[in-house]
């Protein structure tokens, strides 16, 4: 049976100590990609094999080292795993504040130190970004970008109405299905 996550926590919250004792610790570790900690309806496995369901409400995304909480005192801490990343580098401190200055124009997640910026792949920013004298190169690393102004909890950024939007229905519905999938499933099992 699959871990329910319903809630999620950032990894100081007080809250985790005082009440971890029903689920001991070292929690398992569950390893997602930017875009998997973007969703708030996702089924994973832990390296261990076992299944989760994360539930959680739909303005909350998941931040590397959060924990995610279950009903039954279930805890999961998230980290970002390693996936393809473009690593961007100058010859000079204003030639890479440039290049940001550029990548941000377009709204493009970005991982910035002093020496470099990381971004998801894409071959025209790649270009724009040698065009500018920039260098870039394909990296295997963990991708934690930079929140942003909506980051508390809006996710990328734009401002949307799901019931406006028939969001809300269209999840109702395909939670319904779900349901109904997995009732089949286990009267077949019993057969």
């Amino acid at each position: 049976m699959a871990i329910m996550l319903n809630a999620r926590r950032a990894h100081d919250d007080p809250q985790l100590r005082n009440d971890s004792a029903a689920w001991p610790e070292p929690w398992p570790v569950l390893e997602l990609t930017l875009e998997d900690r973007q969703r708030w309806r996702l089924a994973a496995m832990l390296p261990n094999g076992r299944a989760v369901a994360v539930i959680l409400p739909r303005t909350e995304h998941m931040q590397h080292g959060d924990v995610l909480c279950g009903d039954q005192g279930e805890r999961v801490v998230v980290q970002a795993a390693v996936e393809e990343l473009f690593c961007i580098q100058a010859s000079s401190p204003f030639e890479l504040m440039r290049i940001v200055y550029h990548l941000a124009n377009r709204h493009v997640r970005a991982m910035l130190t002093t020496e470099a910026v990381w971004i998801q792949p894409d071959p025209v920013l790649a270009d724009m970004v040698r065009r500018l004298g920039g260098t870039v190169m394909v990296v295997q690393q963990a991708f934690i970008p930079e929140g942003g102004a909506y980051a508390a909890g809006q996710g990328d950024g734009h401002h949307h109405h799901a019931s406006e939007c028939g969001v809300e229905e269209h999840d109702q519905a395909m939670g319904n299905l779900g349901e109904e999938l997995s009732i089949a499933a286990h009267a077949r099992a019993k057969l």
